[in-house]
């Protein structure tokens, strides 16, 4: 964001937005229904950290990308690091217009996160509503690290709960997209967590660079054909972002350094119970056989390592859940191999969409989930910061229904 632009406006906005239009700043229910849109998206920037620098390439991408607000909103919530505050934005006209200030807020908070949706969403009605989560991501263990209010992270049961929250309290209507514009969000973990909180849950299981999602791309598309479905517009994000880091010169780019290194997709959270099912399932049986096939375990946890810089910064040992579970095949097991099947089966109704760099090949189909090689990296003894997060204590549902942990400390002792 260009500080000196936004000190400047600052107070003549704040004094702008106390007589904006009623439709901008409340209106009753029938003037909202009478003036929903089709999309509302809401933007969640949580640039209170090293990744401030990334705002106003995304504004400005907006302000393009939206040349009608006819049937599509965009709101912005931003939080910075150089500057207390908190900033709403409705682009419009391209141009952003600042609706609301509010005082500095935990961006890391998930009362803040619901504060804002519940606000972007009676605000600026639409027949759907997607949801972006910028900043840095970190799999399970959360994301939106908020360096002013404590350097922590949003968990993801929390998230979990502020979207069942604002969807409880508006009558059962809540988000159709949860959009994850984070590095390495999109595991087995957290899109079982999040199962009941959006319709759709999207993004990448490795690393996302500084530009993001494909906002140019898929904005400019919604604006043409706002009728488009959630799901739809799910699966055409999914394909949109590959093709963006296709290439260093076909698109504006923050980096060209990170191209060709895509991986994303899209999740039908309807399918997922199912999912988490056959997962707890297929763990209880490869539990027992973990000590006497771990070498199996092993080469199929090898071979699932997407292998490259992008996914594997020292902490996430994150490997590809299907790409995994399928190389477990190699024990022969008919009991085993039933239960991958239902899991396969599973995955597949699931993961509705998903694309990829063609450097992976087959080794990347859509979901993540944490395998750490050694039991010093499960307990994050190489990484102070990371102690904080304990994989069986952070609330995550799969975690405490399935066997996975306790396959871990099985193929560790092994």
């Amino acid at each position: 964001m260009k500080l000196g632009k936004l000190g400047c406006i600052l107070c003549v906005l704040i004094a702008a937005a106390v007589i904006l239009p009623t439709g901008v700043m409340g209106a009753s229910p029938a003037q909202k229904a009478s003036s929903a849109k089709e999309w509302t998206l809401l933007m969640y920037w949580d640039a209170d950290n090293s990744l401030e620098f990334c705002t106003e390439f995304a504004m400005t991408t907006w302000e393009k990308a939206l040349t009608s607000n006819t049937n599509v909103n965009i709101v912005v919530f931003i939080d910075i690091l150089s500057k207390d505050g908190v900033w709403i934005y409705d682009v419009e006209g391209g141009a952003r217009k600042l609706v609301a200030t509010w005082p500095e807020m935990n961006s890391s908070a998930p009362a803040t996160l619901e504060k804002f949706v519940a606000y972007g969403m009676a605000k600026f009605p639409a027949e759907k509503t997607m949801l972006v989560l910028q900043d840095h991501g970190y799999g399970w263990r959360g994301i939106c690290q908020d360096e002013t209010n404590g350097d922590v992270l949003m968990p993801i049961d929390g998230i979990a709960k502020a979207l069942e929250n604002v969807k409880s309290a508006n009558r059962g209507k809540g988000v159709d997209i949860l959009a994850f514009d984070a590095c390495n969000m999109l595991t087995m973990e957290t899109v079982y967590e999040l199962r009941n909180a959006a319709s759709y849950v999207i993004g990448s299981e490795t690393m996302v660079p500084f530009d993001g999602l494909p906002y140019d791309m898929f904005v400019t598309e919604l604006v043409k054909a706002p009728w488009t479905s959630a799901k739809q517009l799910a699966m055409d994000i999914t394909y949109q972002y590959v093709e963006y880091y296709s290439s260093k010169w076909d698109y504006d780019h923050i980096m060209r350094y990170s191209q060709d290194f895509a991986t994303f997709a899209a999740v039908d959270t309807s399918k997922v119970a199912a999912l988490g099912a056959a997962f707890s399932d297929l763990t209880d049986v490869l539990l027992d056989m973990i000590p006497s096939h771990g070498k199996q375990v092993a080469a199929a946890r090898g071979y699932a390592l997407i292998g490259t810089w992008t996914n594997m910064a020292g902490y996430e040992w994150m490997p590809d859940l299907y790409v995994f579970v399928d190389g477990l095949k190699a024990i022969n097991d008919p009991v085993l191999d039933a239960k991958i099947a239902v899991f396969e089966s599973a995955f597949n109704a699931a993961v509705i969409a998903q694309d990829n760099s063609r450097k992976y090949h087959e080794s990347v189909q859509g979901l993540n989930f944490w395998f750490p090689p050694s039991l010093a990296q499960f307990n994050s003894m190489g990484w102070t910061w990371a102690r904080q997060f304990v994989y069986c204590d952070v609330g995550l549902d799969i975690v405490s229904e399935s066997s996975w942990a306790d396959c871990l400390m099985a193929y560790y002792s092994a």
